[in-house]
């Protein structure tokens, strides 16, 4: 009896870690699909590796207001195929994440300020370290590039949360996160937010290799933030962008502190994901000159 019973259990846990190995699939060659929690969240995510796809860093890829993750996956391909990078770009429907969760973090809420676990730059890292676990690479480095929403999105991870990104690329957003707690959150570091901001907070959200990728004829109105204190930071998306990073300068030149952020222009290009992923001014923006 006992050998039958110490048999099963062995079958039992062979088939356990067949299941377990099963589950933690790499990322497959071309289009992908799949669905995986994190934290509370299942979140769809789509996914492409090119053709001859080795040892790459993983791009993730942040979608704008349209929440059309798998457009902006393709939009992406053009960054994989030349680099050499894997791509994942998650869903965040609207249902589930209003903007004060996507564009705004979830970093507060009726100008109060929620738990970090709460926070959906949280549930990024905890993807992250999934997508590293299931390739098998447990530094597996990642860049992070986001467009108009995705941007907005990016700008607060940026400056809220700890990460060890090689690179953050803010294409486009109708609003930043000025380097300021004159400013309340989510427009600036005061209000609800105030608490968390001291030098060492500034000095790390300066130091945060941050790409300001800006489209020069980026001066439409559709879909973007016009309430008062997005008006404040400029009049246009260019404009707001190259107002934050003078922002970020001029902090950096008072305090001595030093400025890892890059700003990167694309001309005759305005708010279209795919003409600044095409354009040839992306690699300067996640990789440098």
């Amino acid at each position: 009896m006992w050998r039958k019973i110490i048999t099963r259990v062995v079958i039992l846990a062979g088939l356990l870690a067949f299941a377990a190995s099963a589950e933690a699939q790499p990322i497959p060659i071309g289009d992908g699909y799949r669905v995986v929690k994190a934290g509370d969240y299942n979140l769809e995510l789509f996914t492409y590796k090119p053709a001859g796809y080795t040892d790459g860093a993983l791009l993730l890829v942040f979608h704008g207001v349209a929440r059309d993750a798998d457009v902006y996956r393709d939009n992406a391909k053009t960054i994989a195929d030349r680099y050499g990078l894997a791509v994942v770009a998650p869903l965040f429907d609207k249902n589930r994440f209003p903007s004060a969760l996507y564009q705004r973090g979830g970093i507060a809420n009726q100008k109060a300020l929620q738990p970090q676990e709460k926070w959906i730059g949280t549930t990024l890292l905890r993807l992250i370290e999934i997508l590293r676990r299931e390739e098998g690479r447990a530094d597996w480095p990642y860049y992070l590039i986001g467009h108009s929403a995705g941007g907005q999105f990016l700008s607060r991870f940026a400056a809220f949360v700890p990460h060890a990104a090689k690179r953050i690329v803010v294409a486009n957003p109708s609003s930043w996160v000025f380097p300021t707690a004159k400013e309340e959150f989510p427009y600036g570091l005061g209000g609800a937010t105030a608490s968390l901001v001291n030098d060492d907070f500034m000095k790390r959200y300066l130091a945060a290799p941050l790409t300001v990728y800006l489209g020069m004829t980026d001066t439409g109105t559709t879909n973007r933030d016009d309430n008062e204190d997005a008006v404040e930071q400029g009049v246009t998306r260019h404009e707001r962008g190259l107002n934050f990073f003078r922002a970020g300068q001029a902090l950096a030149q008072e305090k001595g502190w030093v400025l890892n952020w890059r700003l990167v222009e694309v001309p005759k290009v305005g708010h279209s994901s795919k003409r600044m992923f095409d354009a040839p001014q992306v690699k300067d923006a996640l990789f440098g000159p």
